[in-house]
């Protein structure tokens, strides 16, 4: 899985597509939660390197939200799927979220999270993917920088590797080229 903030940076979107990018010969799979920021740019990212990728959705089949995302969740079906535990009709409520990033971290061998701040769904899904014995990865980002927060603590409580390339993915999950 690969997860992160809404406002994502350009250094946070260069490093996601460099690095899913480089794991394109690796039969992987990318799993996230289609929305603006690092998610959609890992699910381009794949799409671009005919890698399957899985959106998982906060509501019902029966819409893509954000709505902006549609032409990415059209892609994705030719070689992924969109997945839902909602119902056709439920609308993507606040609550839902959580409900969401649950799945993600489930399905997930390991979690990568870049740009985060300390609280938000990129936070929940690493924790919920630590609870569950998955890999943690995190990008380290600046000192002081919000958007560098959850990646950080998460590096400095042990909950998760510093990772800076795919290279590093690799090493960490004992993956053979």
């Amino acid at each position: 899985a690969v997860v992160g903030t809404r406002r994502a940076t350009p250094q946070g979107k260069k490093i996601t597509a460099k690095i899913i990018t480089e794991l394109a010969n690796q039969n992987v799979l990318i799993l996230s939660g289609l929305a603006f920021g690092i998610d959609i740019i890992a699910h381009d990212s794949a799409i671009q390197n005919n890698l399957p990728t899985i959106g998982v959705l906060a509501h019902g089949l029966d819409r893509v939200y954000p709505s902006e995302h549609k032409k990415y969740a059209q892609k994705m079906q030719n070689n992924g799927a969109l997945l839902t535990e909602f119902m056709s009709g439920t609308t993507p409520d606040r609550e839902n979220f959580p409900k969401r990033n649950r799945i993600v971290a489930g399905m997930a061998d390991a979690v990568l999270v870049v740009e985060s701040q300390r609280t938000g769904g990129s936070m929940i899904t690493a924790d919920l993917g630590f609870g569950y014995s998955r890999d943690i990865f995190a990008i380290p980002g600046r000192p002081g920088d919000k958007q560098s927060e959850g990646c950080n603590f998460l590096i400095r409580s042990n909950r998760a590797s510093l990772v800076e390339s795919a290279t590093d993915i690799k090493y960490l999950m004992n993956w053979r080229d």
